[in-house]
């Protein structure tokens, strides 16, 4: 594993705790009185249209205090393990040597893919080995989008830690380290093209 001696670790990447606070903060109010309006200002001659809008408002509302609750938090940087923190959700931890692919998807919704083969709970350090082929066979994946904070710092900390890790064009360009299996992939291309020549 090559690491940083520099570094001193372990380093956490949060999302920015005011906007989080407020957006949830926000809903919640949004929640509230929208039950206040559906209790205290409708009744059976008010229009319908007055009486649904409210629901749809917190349905709305819903959905932004859940996207920001179980949304990831915090990306932890740690001599062993990578470890995704969420506000409702149990944290995650990879191990370094677990993570094997980082994909990205440039759609209308960014996000990357992290391809692992072993998840540790909180209290775990140590796992069994596996064969190759039942890790390959059973990788599993996380999403995290690209608009999380410091996100191309994160990404060259996984490439430092994890360097076995295979990542497509896209990721590779934002790497400080480029990705030896398309330098391979090119030189492969350079050495067909001296060869027909």
């Amino acid at each position: 594993m090559t690491t940083n001696e520099n570094l001193k670790l372990p380093i956490k990447y949060t999302h920015p705790l005011f906007s989080r606070y407020f957006t949830l903060f926000l809903g919640l109010m949004v929640i509230v009185y929208m039950f206040f309006v559906i209790f205290t200002k409708t009744n059976l001659d008010t229009p319908t249209f007055r009486k649904v809008l409210p629901f749809i408002i917190i349905l709305f509302a819903f959905d932004s205090v859940s996207r920001n609750l179980f949304t990831l938090n915090q990306v932890t940087i740690a001599e062993k393990s990578i470890q995704f923190s969420f506000l409702l959700k149990k944290k995650m931890i990879i191990k370094w040597e677990d993570i094997v692919k980082i994909e990205a998807h440039v759609g209308k919704k960014k996000y990357f893919t992290l391809y692992y083969s072993q998840v540790l709970k909180e209290d775990q350090i140590e796992v069994s080995q596996q064969s190759i082929n039942t890790i390959n066979s059973n990788l599993k994946k996380f999403f995290f989008l690209m608009a999380f904070t410091n996100i191309i710092e994160i990404l060259n900390h996984i490439k430092t830690f994890a360097p076995q890790i295979e990542t497509d064009e896209f990721v590779s360009s934002l790497l400080i380290t480029p990705n030896s299996s398309l330098k391979d992939k090119s030189s492969q291309r350079e050495g067909k093209g001296e060869n027909n020549a």
